[in-house]
């Protein structure tokens, strides 16, 4: 039996052959045969290119880098909502707000504003973000001068449970008189990102109105609100600001009524870092605060990560006396979980507590509670499904803060305990950079997964 090309033959209902036309030229689109799509290294390269400018700083180079620590699941980075910010944006972007919360080793802006300045010339912004209102050190970026007739509170030293210390404590008016808040460059700024500004923002409690606030400048130039986001509990009223006037006065007409959080000197667009220590805590006061109040606070002002940096005033002082770590861990835990379950969508870093050291006879070493400390914070951190940064290991592990203190210029004070100036800038660069290259590899790696998709689908 012979068959022709181009035609059909139908043997049964069920069974039909068709026979190609073998004398017809066919185009590529049809034929049936597949083709594997190849590409050359140098077009791999190119597409997994990433800009790693984030790092072309000199003074990062030999700089200790620190691996993070996180439980290393199927599901998504546990910091991709925050790179993916990074990676997204502009000048036209809002600005995104990092929270650093910390005992007595962050006051003064250490440890945070090298943070931020990097992250702002990497990333784009300026200004300091929140400005401490009280604070028994010195800050690095700003002086504040305020009218005898504010009352200090703060959650320490509060009742527990619905503090209204959203942030750093707040400042609460004594009088009907009015109060003010005057601002002035420091004459010690470390860097220059810090010291100008095109926002000023009041944090109050909804009830303020905008009414009763006035913004000078030097020349008593006054500026007027241009924005307000009030919610059930937390204001965040906007004053612009002219960028080549460093000073401002804040008159509060009825002080009374003014329940204040903080006043914050921001960029419209870009990244802050706001500088949050809390003298003496050890991290466990979170549950203590009004949740509702902390998580419009988080919300309204565009949070998108927070680090939290604690321990020192875990270790205890006689080095006799051995930590409940389990306790301390469970304690931890419960306040992690508290933030990750009012704000799921803020992540948060947990930085490990430093090394400190105690006099042994002659000598200085180590306090053995450090390291139970540690591992107690690293558990906690890794339970909740957060980021683990190991400062203790960073610096250089055990007896680690007795070669800070030996340094020259000495990074440590001879208190064992706390970082000197160059010792928190130091901190800052190591953070950073460990942060940054997370980052990076974050990228690679989603590039990676695209490429991968790319030559899948060209292959299918």
């Amino acid at each position: 039996m012979f068959f022709f090309g181009g035609k059909t033959y139908q043997f049964n209902e069920n069974f039909q052959l068709k026979i190609p036309d073998f004398n017809r030229v066919y185009t590529f689109s049809e034929r049936t045969s597949s083709k594997i799509f190849v590409m050359t290294e140098e077009e791999k390269m190119a597409f997994l290119a990433i800009d790693s400018s984030v790092l072309a700083y000199p003074e990062l180079l030999d700089l200790t880098y620190f691996p993070f620590d996180y439980v290393d699941t199927n599901a998504s980075h546990p910091l991709a909502l925050f790179f993916e910010h990074l990676s997204e944006m502009n000048d036209t972007s809002d600005l995104i707000r990092v929270l650093h919360y910390g005992d007595s080793q962050i006051e003064g802006d250490r440890i945070s504003s090298t943070i931020r300045s990097y992250l702002q010339r990497s990333f784009g912004g300026f200004g300091m973000g929140a400005v401490p209102l009280f604070s028994p050190v010195n800050v690095s970026s700003y002086v504040v001068d305020k009218s005898m007739n504010w009352q200090r509170k703060f959650i320490t030293d509060q009742s527990l449970n619905n503090s209204l210390s959203a942030w750093m404590g707040y400042l609460q008016g004594i009088s009907r008189d009015a109060a003010t808040i005057k601002l002035r460059v420091s004459p010690y700024v470390l860097y220059p990102e810090a010291s100008y500004f095109s926002d000023i923002n009041v944090l109050t409690l909804n009830t303020q109105t905008v009414d009763n606030i006035e913004v000078l400048d030097r020349s008593k130039i006054n500026y007027n609100v241009q924005n307000q986001r009030v919610g059930e509990h937390f204001s965040w009223i906007n004053f612009p600001f002219d960028t080549s006037q460093r000073n401002v006065e804040m008159i509060f007409r009825n002080a009374q009524n003014t329940q204040l959080f903080g006043i914050s000197l921001d960029s419209k667009y870009g990244i802050t870092v706001d500088n949050l220590p809390i003298r003496g805590a050890a991290g466990y006061i979170f549950t203590r605060h009004k949740a509702a109040l902390l998580q419009e606070s988080f919300q309204l002002l565009n949070t998108k990560l927070v680090l939290f940096q604690f321990g020192v005033n875990s270790v205890a002082n006689d080095p006799r006396h051995v930590v409940n770590s389990r306790a301390m861990e469970n304690a931890l835990v419960r306040e992690l979980t508290f933030f990750k379950d009012l704000m799921p969508d803020v992540q948060l870093i947990v930085i490990g507590v430093s090394d400190r050291a105690f006099k042994d006879g002659a000598t200085y070493r180590t306090n053995p509670n450090v390291p139970l400390v540690r591992d107690a914070q690293k558990n906690a951190a890794l339970r909740t499904g957060c980021v683990f940064w190991d400062l203790y290991e960073a610096m250089g592990g055990e007896n680690s803060i007795v070669d800070w203190v030996n340094q020259r210029p000495s990074l440590a004070g001879k208190d064992y305990t706390h970082f000197s100036a160059k010792g928190a800038q130091r901190v800052g660069e190591m953070f950073y950079k460990s942060l940054m290259i997370e980052y990076l590899n974050f990228l690679r790696q989603q590039k990676e997964k695209a490429l991968e998709q790319k030559l899948s689908g060209r292959n299918d």
